[in-house]
Formats: C-alpha cells, sequence, structure tokens
C-alpha cells in the first residue's frame, strides 16, 4: 500500500493503519537481519575456503615431507644393515687375522725351536770338524808313542766336556790357541 493510501486508511480506520504501518516496519527489520545473515554466512564461507585452501597447501607439503623422510628412512635402513654386515665382516676377519697371527707365532716359534737345535747341531758338527782337524795336525806334530797316547786321552776327555758345555762356548786344545794355531815354544812343533 502506498504512503498516500495509508495515510487516508489512517484517518479512517487508525487501528489497521497502525499494524499495517507495524507489520511494514517488522518485515524490513527482518529483511534487515536476514540480509547480514547472509553477508555473515558469505564471509564464514570466504574465511573457510582461504583456511581450506591453506590446510590443503599444508597437506601437500607434509605428505611430500613424509614420503621425503620414509625414502630417507628406508636408505637409512640399508645404510645401518650395510654397516652391521661390515662390523661383522670386520670382526671375523680380526678373529681370522688373530688366529692367522696365533698359528705364524707358533710356526715361527716352532722354526726357532727347530733353528735352536739346527744351530746347536751345527755348531757341534763344526766342532767336531775343528775337533778332527786339529787332532790330525797334532798327530803330524806327535813323534813318540807317549806322546800320541797322551794326546788321545785328552782329546777323550775334552770330548766329554765339550757335549756337556752350553753351545757357544769356545773350542780348546791343549797346546794350541784357539784359532787351532800351535802355542809357540810348547817342544811339539816340526
Amino acid at each position: 500500500m502506498a504512503a498516500s493510501k495509508l495515510a487516508e486508511l489512517a484517518m479512517v480506520d487508525p487501528k489497521r493503519a497502525k499494524r499495517i504501518l507495524a507489520n511494514r516496519q517488522s518485515a524490513a527489520r527482518s529483511k534487515e537481519r536476514k540480509m547480514r545473515y547472509i553477508a555473515e554466512l558469505e564471509r564464514k564461507v570466504q574465511t573457510l575456503q582461504t583456511e581450506a585452501t591453506t590446510l590443503s597447501a599444508q597437506l601437500t607439503m607434509l605428505q611430500r615431507d613424509t614420503s621425503g623422510l620414509s625414502v630417507e628412512n628406508n636408505e637409512l635402513k640399508l645404510r645401518l644393515q650395510s654397516m652391521e654386515q661390515q662390523a661383522q665382516l670386520r670382526e671375523a676377519l680380526n678373529d681370522a687375522l688373530k688366529d692367522e697371527v696365533q698359528r705364524l707365532k707358533l710356526v715361527t716359534g716352532q722354526l726357532n725351536v727347530s733353528n735352536g737345535h739346527m744351530l746347536q747341531s751345527l755348531s757341534m758338527n763344526q766342532h767336531f770338524y775343528q775337533l778332527q782337524k786339529m787332532s790330525q795336525q797334532q798327530q803330524q806334530r806327535l813323534s813318540t808313542p807317549q806322546q800320541l797316547h797322551q794326546f788321545h786321552t785328552s782329546m777323550t776327555n775334552q770330548g766329554q766336556q765339550e757335549h756337556s758345555r752350553p753351545s757357544g762356548a769356545s773350542l780348546s786344545m791343549p797346546g794350541l790357541k784357539p784359532e787351532g794355531v800351535p802355542i809357540a815354544g810348547n817342544g811339539n812343533s816340526q
């Protein structure tokens, strides 16, 4: 109803006009509330859309990070397994090397022992060779059977002493220097 018609109606029926005017004002307030509510809802929709976009980007980044961390975790697990295998191999190698060192020590110890016996045997052979040589030289120098008997007796005694003497002890002959050279002035030279 137009304002002029409402003014006419107010003169004829003031209650009805007042009611119509109150209804119009109430409708206007209701429309305004509805418009504010719609505007608020639109603002909330905009905010939620922005937030959803942000969260979606974050989710994508987190998924990418998770995927990268999962790959890195798998690589680290493989490296750890490899390092554990290397450690086991090193330990086995160390054990093998220790065993080999022990074996070599035993072999070298046996060689040293057998070398010691060989050296002692070689030294005894050299000793007997020198004794024979010196004996031949002395026999050539001795002229009487009494001197020859004396010489054989001293050689026998010396041979027994040599067996009881430690290896490396010096050789000596009666009437000779240690090198097997006759001592000057003993009267046995030719």
